[in-house]
């Protein structure tokens, strides 16, 4: 509801019905005074200053407020003294009758104007008490015995009493007021200085407490003597409410600021503004364009910013015996060379948000530091003194991240090593068959070349078989160094079948030994695998190297396969499978665990590597028993197309 209210009070408020019959009766009683007094002044023969009694005719008129009504009364009242005058004593003469005439008009003017300036003061007054109606404040008048006899809207909102229930009752009765301080020094005050101000706590109608800020004025009267006492208030509950949560927000955030393990800062950013405000003076509108060309700049604003606030873990971690070794501009802890500065700077120019992440700073005694940041950005556009940034130290956890992955290369190159422990016998067969190929074919050769007649065609076939099996050779050992060097693996897509045809050959004298039937089944619209040659090469040798032992036992047709063809996840799948015979139910679910073999002299390396091997080119390894007997290892490998779509 509006608090607005027409502009009228109620100690001077428009005449209404019953006022204007009271004016009217005034004056109607004052025409017959003044018809009286001129009957008697006219028609009788006394000598007095009859006329004088008009005077009481213009103040009955006069008490109806109107300008008009008083002008004429007074006007007309002297006009009857004058006639009257000529009626009973003719012209003009200097005598006693022409100075009572005098008299009786002197007086009767002067009483219209006296009635004229009175109405003008009345209505001044009833102007401020318009005023006290239309203002939101509280006013209330109580007299000195703490009568109420002024009470204005305000007071009513702000109270819940109307004008009528609170005048003529005691101001202390109705409200309950409280001082939270010494009453007797408010008193003082007011009656000593006439003025006082401060908060006090009052009563509602409806029993809740409110808290005023009121301020009181003493009225005196001519004598000086204290008459009444004017109350103005207003009403500050919700605003101390306000205030009061604000404060007890602040102090939660202090405490958190304070006590928590984690590092706050508190950063002024207002004269890098002020240093953005130059420069888009100057013409400068694109931001991000003019930190790129000028990086110089983010330098600048690095020094310009000043932090004003850390907490305790802050002096902890930056060396620091106080905080006030940190208060100061920032580019004594951020190093100049620090571009991710820049990006939070645009952050800010864009107008609010989050600026985080990672960067370096030194602390006190010089030491490098890697910190997370978060960095709250403030919420008005204005408001750049108090940039709350919070900092996590990682740089023991990038310690031991790094540690971590040294000590995971130097796994990974162990097990490489043990790798070849374990495929050491089928390396040292594998190099020996080109070795004994080579010392083969150089005999032949010089066989050839020692007859009377050399015959050089069957020279120079052998000695280009010596070649190729010497380059045979070479890929193996070339192999062996590749898989047992730390060197990063480069990823690349290669041929499938060629490279189970080499698996072939290296395992080609165990296929011959044990009688084995190798068949390669390779679909036509497979596709090319993605991935490290070598280290792809070896799982394909350790499992069909597993399925030959797997069937050096058996009776009956040995049959390995190598099959491929695409996979449903649009990728490779590669299976080899045995005739042999199969995988033992207690080793199954362990089957790729480190150190886990069915046989003697084995070292149960090779399948958990196959398996991590598979799994780093982000592919699949498993194995399972074929319903005739023996099993089929099968593994999935990412085809080029599939690791472009990653990427």
């Amino acid at each position: 509801m509006s608090r607005f209210r027409p502009l009228q009070s109620r100690a001077y408020a428009p005449a209404t019905r019953p006022r204007r019959l009271v004016a009217g009766l005034l004056m109607g009683i004052g025409g017959l005074l003044a018809m009286a007094v001129f009957l008697v002044d006219t028609f009788t023969p006394l000598q007095s200053a009859v006329a004088v009694v008009y005077v009481v005719v213009v103040l009955l008129v006069a008490a109806s407020g109107s300008r008009r009504a008083i002008v004429g009364a007074t006007v007309l009242c002297m006009l009857l003294t004058a006639v009257a005058y000529v009626r009973g004593h003719g012209m003009l003469a200097v005598d006693a009758s022409m100075l009572r005439c005098a008299v009786s008009l002197g007086a009767i003017g002067i009483t219209g104007v006296l009635s004229l300036r009175n109405r003008e003061r009345l209505i001044t007054i009833a102007g401020q008490a318009r005023l006290i109606e239309l203002t939101h404040d509280s006013i209330f008048v109580r007299d000195m015995d703490d009568v109420i006899v002024l009470w204005n809207g305000g007071a009513e909102e702000l109270y819940g009493w109307t004008s009528a229930e609170a005048l003529g009752r005691r101001a202390n009765d109705l409200l309950g007021t409280a001082f939270p301080g010494d009453r007797v020094v408010a008193d003082a005050a007011l009656f000593g200085a006439g003025r006082w101000e401060g908060e006090v706590f009052q009563r509602h109608r409806d029993g809740r407490i409110v808290i005023v800020e009121a301020r009181c004025a003493l009225l005196r009267d001519e004598r000086g003597k204290p008459r009444v006492i004017l109350e103005a208030g207003t009403d500050v509950t919700e605003r101390r409410a306000a205030a009061a949560a604000l404060a007890e927000s602040e102090r939660r955030y202090r405490a958190m600021f304070e006590t928590a393990r984690f590092s706050f800062w508190e950063e002024d950013y207002s004269k890098v503004m002020d240093r953005v405000e130059e420069l888009r003076a100057q013409g400068v509108t694109d931001m991000a364009r003019y930190i790129q060309s000028h990086p110089e700049f983010v330098a600048e604003a690095c020094s310009l910013t000043y932090v004003t606030d850390v907490n305790a873990t802050t002096v902890r971690m930056l060396g620091a015996r106080s905080r006030e070794d940190l208060i100061g501009p920032l580019d004594r802890i951020l190093p100049a060379s620090e571009r991710t500065f820049a990006g939070v700077l645009l952050k800010i120019l864009e107008g609010g948000g989050i600026a985080e992440g990672e960067t370096h700073m030194i602390n006190l005694r010089g030491e490098r530091l890697t910190v997370l940041f978060a960095l709250n950005m403030p919420l008005g556009p204005t408001r750049y003194d108090r940039v709350l940034v919070s900092v996590v130290d990682i740089t023991d956890r990038k310690r031991t991240e790094r540690a971590l992955i040294a000590m995971q290369a130097e796994l990974a190159q162990a097990a490489r090593v043990t790798a070849l422990g374990e495929m050491s016998a089928s390396i040292a067969h594998e190099v020996n068959q080109p070795l004994s190929a080579i010392v083969t074919h150089g005999e032949a050769s010089l066989r050839w070349l020692r007859r009377p007649e050399p015959d050089l065609d069957e020279a120079c076939e052998a000695i280009e078989r010596v070649v190729r099996d010497a380059r045979r050779a070479s890929e193996v050992v070339h192999r062996v160094r590749s898989l047992a060097s730390k060197e990063p693996r480069q990823h690349a897509r290669f041929d499938l079948p060629a490279l189970v045809e080499e698996c072939a050959q290296l395992l080609d004298g165990d296929i011959a030994l044990h009688r084995i039937v190798l068949r390669v089944d390779i679909a036509r619209d497979a596709p090319w695998p993605h991935g490290d040659r070598v280290q792809l090469q070896q799982v394909v040798v350790n499992l069909m190297a597993n399925a030959i032992r797997a069937m050096s036992e058996v009776s009956g047709k040995r049959l390995l396969s190598v099959r491929a063809r695409a996979d449903a996840s649009d990728g490779l799948l590669i299976e080899v499978e045995d005739s042999g015979t199969g995988i033992p139910e207690h080793i199954a679910p362990h089957l790729f665990d480190a150190f886990v073999t069915t046989r003697g002299d084995g070292m149960g390396m090779g399948l958990a590597i196959c398996r991590s091997t598979v799994e780093s080119h982000g592919g699949r390894l498993w194995a399972t028993n074929r319903p005739g007997g023996g099993a089929t290892f099968h593994f999935t490998l990412p085809s080029m197309q599939s690791e472009e779509a990653r990427a």
